[in-house]
């Protein structure tokens, strides 16, 4: 289950509640709140608590189910709505649904210019490096590493494929990233 991380944002900014307020009061961890404003996986305790809370109905907290052939265009959607948003993480697949619509638009702006001149295309490439930006830091983010592995992109010749490949490394789970922290903490 997937919560809807917009929806629980906007519940709880209108109580006015602080992340930290909102997890004394469900009785989660800060760093749970935090995760599912990101827009991760949800368990039923979670949620059941979040609904207590907020008074409202625990379906209505979460993301409709997506079938398989509607997961592209929903990908798109989100992280072209997420844009500018560098904080979160953006999962594997949805990223890469992601690039292959920002190709399609290059490619269109790219055919556009042949007629009407080099403008349309580098008004397009600019308007697109801010949303691959982010949405680079996002997924670098979801596979573990720092976002500032971006700028190895800027090193000679395989500086952009190293980047490639690590935008290609697996989920990092969160919950095994908090449970060795909590382990090192005791």
């Amino acid at each position: 289950m997937y919560i809807n991380s917009t929806r629980l944002r906007e519940l709880r900014a209108a109580r006015q509640w602080s992340q930290e307020q909102l997890a004394n009061l469900s009785g989660l961890n800060l760093r749970t709140i935090q995760r599912l404003e990101s827009g991760a996986k949800i368990s039923t305790e979670s949620l059941r608590a979040l609904a207590a809370v907020f008074e409202v109905p625990a379906d209505t907290l979460l993301i409709a189910e997506i079938t398989p052939s509607q997961q592209a265009v929903f990908a798109i959607k989100t992280e072209t709505l997420r844009g500018l948003e560098f904080s979160g993480v953006t999962k594997r697949s949805d990223f890469w649904w992601f690039v292959l619509a920002m190709m399609m638009l290059l490619a269109l702006a790219s055919i556009i210019a042949e007629a009407l001149g080099p403008l349309p295309l580098q008004l397009v490439s600019l308007l697109v490096l801010l949303p691959w930006i982010a949405a680079c830091t996002r997924r670098l983010r979801d596979a573990g590493l720092n976002p500032w592995w971006q700028l190895i992109s800027f090193a000679p010749v395989g500086g952009i494929l190293v980047l490639l490949y690590f935008l290609t490394y697996p989920t990092k789970t969160i919950e095994a990233t908090v449970e060795n922290a909590e382990k090192t903490d005791h």
